[in-house]
Formats: structure tokens, sequence, C-alpha cells
């Protein structure tokens, strides 16, 4: 094995030790960091799920609306099976919330401060509590269409926006960059530095591996931190 391989086979190791350590520490401190809210069957599970690991590993807690869903694991809780009073204390221990693909009249809903149902309810209080709140989308937002219903969806994601809700499509294949990584490793920058902008989206406080750092230097690839203009 020469020096590059090794060099590269150390990275992965080190990245994955270091993963599993920072989402077992995370769990034990905070178990239910990460909620998602699955309002509506998700039209693409293995994009969704790959996002979500990407962001968080596997430091989320799945929250089902419907009667199965195809990210189902042994974390995966049922809303079905969980009393209002207890869905309303995992939402409320969450730091980052996370509703996923509702149907447009929860959107609406949401960006009204309407909160008769229950999920509204939820996604109304997230706001006003200043959690870290998103809403992962299946469509690209829709422009202006007066007279259309696009235009209320139009009006609503932007509403939600004005409200700090980060709003993505979740199943495009550069998601993960554009809302950024929780980790990276020197794959990741070097694919990056194949990339025009030579740019990686990070977590805040995301975990940059070693071998990552010195390519970081030697192939002038740029950081950016969520919030930054270029993660927006």
């Amino acid at each position: 094995m020469n020096h590059e391989l090794l060099h590269k086979l150390i990275d992965l190791i080190v990245a994955e030790v270091v993963r599993r350590v920072a989402i077992a520490y995370r769990q034990e401190q905070h178990p239910e960091d990460v909620v998602v809210l699955l309002a509506a069957p998700i039209a693409y599970p293995k994009e969704l799920k790959k996002l979500l690991n990407t962001q968080f590993g596997d430091g989320f807690t799945p929250i089902c609306f419907t009667e199965k869903t195809e990210l189902e694991d042994d974390t995966t809780l049922y809303a079905s099976k969980l009393s209002e009073a207890e869905l309303t204390e995992h939402v409320a221990k969450a730091k980052t919330v996370i509703l996923v693909a509702p149907r447009l009249e929860l959107l609406k809903e949401v960006a009204e401060g309407k909160d008769e149902s229950l999920l509204s309810y939820l996604m109304v209080r997230s706001i006003l509590w200043k959690k870290d709140v998103r809403l992962y989308i299946d469509f690209e937002p829709p422009k202006f269409r007066r007279n259309t219903f696009l235009e209320g969806v139009a009006s609503a994601i932007d509403t939600l926006r004005q409200m700090s809700v980060g709003v993505y499509p979740y199943f495009t294949g550069d998601a993960a960059k554009k809302i950024g990584a929780s980790l990276v490793t020197e794959a990741d920058v070097l694919a990056a530095a194949q990339r025009a902008d030579k740019t990686i989206c990070c977590c805040v406080g995301a975990i940059i591996t070693p071998a990552a750092r010195d390519a970081l230097l030697s192939n002038d690839v740029i950081v950016q931190y969520e919030g930054e203009e270029a993660c927006s």
C-alpha cells in the first residue's frame, strides 16, 4: 500500500470514528436535538435519507404523521401512538425542527400563524421559540404567478423565510451543499476543488478532519458556514 492510499484510508477511518463519537455524545447529552416531522408520504425517500444522514449522521428523531414511512427505523416515532403533550415535549426539547414535504394547506397555515391543527401548532410554536426551523420540500419554490395556486405557495414560502425558516428542496443532488455538511473529509475537499466555486458549505460546528484541512490549503478550497451568503 503506497503512502497516498494509506493517507486516504486513515482519513476515512478517522472521519468515521469522529462521526460515531460525535453522534453518540450528542445523543447522550441531547437525544432529541433534531426532530424531523414527516407530515405526508415522502416522494423521494432515498434522497431525504441521504441528506439527513449527511447533515446529522444518525442523530435525528423522525416523527411520522402518516400510517407508515419509508424512513422507518428503530428511532422512528409515530404521532398516532403519542399524546399531544408528548409530541409537544419532543419539539420543545429539540434544537432543530425540520418539517418535510407538508401539504400546501399546512404550508399556508404555518405562514399565517394558524395553529388549529397539531402539526401547524408544533411548527408555529417552533418559530415562536426561535428554534432552528427548516422546511424540506420536494419541489423548487415557484416564482410569483398571479391568479394561480402557485401565487399562494410562493407567498407562503416567502413569509416563512422572513421568519428565519430555512426552505430547501431536499431532492436535489446539491441539497447537502446548499444546507451545509456536518462532517468534511478529504474526499469532500477534492470534489469541491473540481467545481467552479471551489467552496464547501458547512453547518456551524462542523467537524473537519485533519487530512481535509491539509487538502483545503493545498487546493485553495473555501469553507463557508450556514448563514453566510453562499449557503443561503
